[in-house]
């Protein structure tokens, strides 16, 4: 099918609704993703051998960490800076741009769908940062962890982090938002909005 007429289908009632549909979906899983858990960080202290056997591993932290336990761990520590920012940018912009590509969805093509556009256009340059958030706090949940392996004493610290379901539900939600968007882009093309 031919882009102009891609740009002609999605101005149609049935395209209306599979992309509210699809909307639908992305919320959901974004919610699924702020509160299923991100990761587990998990530090061993290993013994040497002398030290008898029920002693001889020791597990020192053991943390699953969700986006909104996460948040709430940062303001329990006076992280308080960095918990507004993951909140700003992981959680409020991501239900604002969300509500907005819906009204663009429902609203007909012109006028106050355009200027609608537009400022979802503006919110949409900070569309990465929540990735960005994500990453950062996977770092720094990891990177917490590392320095306790710097032991020189004869026992040996392992840490290991692994990525849990809300961090590839929040994959899949950018993925979709990201059709989501392409498929508006070329909405607008057609009718400018």
């Amino acid at each position: 099918m031919p882009t102009d007429a891609k740009a002609h289908w999605l101005q149609t009632g049935p395209a209306r609704v599979l992309l509210g549909l699809l909307l639908a979906l992305a919320f959901a899983l974004l919610i699924a993703a702020w509160t299923q858990p991100l990761l587990t960080v998990q530090v061993t202290a290993r013994l040497p051998a002398f030290i008898p056997e029920p002693f001889q591993s020791m597990t020192i932290l053991d943390e699953t960490r969700s986006v909104v336990t996460m948040i709430e761990r940062l303001i329990e520590t006076n992280y308080i800076v960095i918990a507004a920012m993951l909140f700003i940018f992981g959680v409020a912009l991501p239900i604002v741009k969300n509500i907005g590509v819906g009204l663009v969805i429902a609203l007909p093509p012109g006028g106050r769908g355009r200027a609608l556009a537009s400022v979802l256009q503006f919110i949409g340059r900070f569309a990465m940062v929540d990735i960005f958030a994500v990453a950062i706090i996977v770092s720094v949940m990891a990177a917490s962890t590392i320095g306790q392996g710097d032991n020189p004493g004869p026992a040996t610290v392992e840490t290991v982090t692994r990525l849990r379901s809300g961090f590839y539900l929040f994959i899949v939600y950018v993925l979709l938002s990201f059709v989501i968007d392409v498929l508006l882009a070329l909405r607008a093309r057609r009718t400018g909005v």
